[in-house]
């Protein structure tokens, strides 16, 4: 009975084959037809892209996930690529060599759907399918980092909804890769960062008083009802940042001073993320960069007390000079007369006031310093300094704002010191330039010595007019370093700059005049950067606005050059 069922079945089967329609297997592996990534290589792409894909079909959305769509920065060498962009290794991408961090057995993990995202190169993403699955957007979740190579992979884990694997227009089941380089910080949005609190701080006073972000590019200001949110670590409330003004000190728009709304919770780390803020083009402000982004932490509770430094005042030339040791970050302003500076004080530090005054010998000179905690408490001292004989209203007006000790060209003839006379002009006759500090200069005259120093040329400088001095050996034609601006004065000494000419790590140099009262100086330069390594060939230190020889005054020549009579 049993078989004769079976031989019913079968019979039936037969007798339908030629009603039932032919089964359609998909074979054929979903292809890339289009991506926003144009070349194998694309440049000056956001820092914050949307990445989209488009496949030649429906995918299966639980194929595309961290191990199967991955997006890695290229890895930053030492080495650095300018003017010649040409690397020993990898590829010159912004002036820095950078080499793909991708490793081979990583590249076989994407193509298993096995990649570990956890790795340090590896970018968080989002994934969104759209358009019935056919459509693919990565977004990373934070800006990432400007002028970096980034690879992007999709491997042939992702399948369609058949199962068939991603392949390449040869039917090949490989990893689909495009390179991109990202633009500048902030071409997605202003991406702020710490001022103060510093970042790293620890200890925080829970009572803030206000928060200072820099930003890049500047923000159009005003913008008073901007607000900005300190994220907290802990996944806790984030504290609203409102009522931004400019920094002092800073140029409008690149730094923003803000009131916390409500205390900070103890023991917390915060960062600053997205807000309201908007840059000219109208993009929100949002969380920095994993390479730019900067933290601090409350401490255990609030400050009420007001701040107490140890101060040291002293002058250097016709620069008040105050050594602060506060013991905590705190903002002060110094007063001298109408004159006054501001600076902001990492626990201990300078601020210098170039006064311009007219003093007699020891005539008393009264100055004020106010104090003023990051939770708003506030101190004051008075006291005063006898003026040296720097003051002395014969002695003409001149700073020191740039100099060259590490030439590409020959020295010592190439090296130069630059002079910019003060807005009633300078007469060099009875100056001298020596390679040594003031001190050892009265050193050397209270010993009954003669002082060091290269005697210059009997000649008047108009007003704010910059000249270069230099060597006899000195000439224009050098062709391995800048020739000075058009109808800059040379000012030449003797055979060399000092004696035997100027360290190539630098030196102190003091620009003196005798009185009565021995050396004066009337500008210096107090050797605060090294320039001897071979990568400050040719560049020279210059200086800042005001005259006061102190370290946050000079910096290394932004452009790795010298400007020799440059505006």
């Amino acid at each position: 009975m049993h078989s004769l069922r079976v031989r019913i079945a079968l019979v039936v089967l037969v007798s339908l084959g030629g009603c039932l329609p032919p089964v359609e297997v998909d074979l054929d592996g979903p292809r890339i037809v289009h991506s926003s990534l144009a070349g194998p290589r694309s440049v000056e792409v956001s820092v914050a892209p949307e990445l989209i894909v488009e496949f030649s079909e429906a995918i299966d959305p639980a194929t595309v996930h961290p191990g199967s769509v991955v997006l890695v920065a290229w890895e930053l060498l030492e080495q650095r690529c300018t003017p010649t962009p040409v690397c020993d290794e990898g590829s010159c991408e912004r002036g820095r060599c950078q080499v793909q961090s991708l490793s081979s057995s990583e590249l076989g993990a994407i193509e298993r759907g096995e990649f570990d995202a956890s790795e340090p190169h590896a970018v968080a993403l989002d994934y969104e399918l759209s358009e019935g699955d056919t459509r693919l957007v990565v977004r990373a979740r934070r800006p990432l980092a400007a002028h970096r190579r980034h690879t992007l992979s999709i491997g042939p884990a992702v399948r369609d909804r058949a199962g068939a694997p991603l392949v390449d227009e040869h039917d090949r089941a490989l990893v689909w890769q495009r390179d991109f380089v990202t633009a500048g910080r902030g071409s997605a949005g202003p991406e702020p960062g710490l001022v103060v609190p510093g970042p790293g701080q620890l200890g925080v006073a829970t009572n803030l008083a206000h928060v200072e972000t820099e930003l890049w590019p500047p923000v159009p200001v005003p913008q008073p009802g901007a607000t900005l949110e300190l994220e907290a670590r802990d996944g806790g409330a984030a504290i609203e940042l409102v009522d931004p003004v400019d920094c002092p000190g800073w140029v409008p728009g690149t730094c923003l001073r803000w009131r916390p709304a409500r205390a900070l919770e103890p023991d917390v780390r915060y960062r600053p993320a997205s807000g309201s803020l908007v840059d000219r083009a109208g993009r929100r402000a949002r969380l920095a960069s994993a390479s730019r982004e900067t933290w601090f932490e409350a401490g255990a509770g609030s400050d009420l007390t007001p701040p107490a430094a140890e101060l040291v005042a002293k002058l250097r030339g016709r620069c008040l000079a105050l050594w602060i040791d506060a013991g905590e970050p705190v903002e002060a302003t110094l007063v001298v007369g109408e004159a006054q500076a501001r600076a902001a004080i990492d626990h201990s530090g300078w601020i210098g006031l170039e006064l311009d005054l007219a003093l007699a010998p020891d005539e008393p000179i009264a100055w004020a310093l106010e104090l003023r905690d990051l939770a708003n408490n506030f101190s004051a001292t008075q006291d005063e300094l006898p003026a040296g004989p720097s003051f002395d209203p014969a002695l003409p007006r001149i700073r020191i704002t740039e100099l060259l000790a590490n030439p590409s060209g020959p020295e010592p003839d190439a090296e130069f010191v630059e002079l910019l006379a003060g807005p009633e002009g300078a007469a060099l006759d009875g100056l001298y330039l020596a390679d040594v500090a003031l001190a050892e200069l009265r050193e050397a005259w209270l010993a009954g010595d003669e002082p060091s120093g290269d005697p210059l040329p009997s000649l008047t400088l108009a007003p704010d007019e910059l000249a270069i001095v230099v060597a006899s050996g000195w000439s224009p034609s050098n062709p391995e370093d800048p020739a000075p601006a058009p109808g800059t004065r040379i000012v030449r000494v003797d055979a060399s700059l000092g004696e035997s000419g100027l360290k190539n790590a630098g030196e102190p140099l003091t620009l003196w005049a005798m009185t009565e009262q021995g050396p004066a100086a009337l500008a210096s330069y107090g050797n605060w950067i090294d320039t001897s390594a071979a990568s400050h060939g040719g560049r020279s230190v210059v200086s800042g606005r005001d005259g006061c020889d102190l370290p946050s005054r000079w910096r290394a020549q932004p452009q790795g050059r010298s400007t020799p009579g440059a505006r």
